[in-house]
């Protein structure tokens, strides 16, 4: 039997008369790289945010490491869906602290993730001036 980490089972997202996704069954094994390809409009965000239960389905069911997601799940979930929300003022360094503080996570873990996300040597220089990968690798970190 396949590992999986993620399964939808006929999910479907209707917003008043208009259907976003539609009977969608996805089986994504652990340990794999799994990409959403589709024009604008397809339905790829939206699959997204039921994921990560900022959208609820108006039909189907979601299944994560073999039992229906719940909440406690998203502490083993990443996701960056569209842009990040970032402080365009503030270096990356300085973002990651305040995101820190406010999530109670040691300061000490900041080099730690700039490293990973290989943007360790940006400096001085702001969020605001980063091209759109570099806000997006941020945005992992954060």
């Amino acid at each position: 039997m396949e590992d999986l980490i993620l399964e939808t089972r006929h999910l479907s997202k209707k917003f008043k008369n208009e259907l976003a996704d539609n009977d969608v069954s996805l089986h994504i094994k652990r340990n794999t790289v799994y990409g959403l390809i589709g024009p604008n409009g397809a339905g790829k965000s939206t699959l997204l945010k039921m994921i990560v239960q900022l959208l609820a389905p108006t039909e189907g069911n979601i299944i994560f490491d073999g039992h229906p997601i719940s909440r406690k799940d998203l502490d083993n979930i990443g996701a960056l869906i569209e842009g990040p929300a970032l402080y365009n003022n503030l270096t990356a360094e300085e973002n990651l602290l305040v995101h820190a503080k406010l999530l109670n996570i040691p300061v000490s873990r900041i080099s730690e993730v700039l490293e990973i996300v290989d943007l360790k040597k940006t400096g001085k220089k702001t969020a605001g001036k980063f091209s759109m990968g570099m806000k997006q690798r941020l945005g992992i970190a954060l």
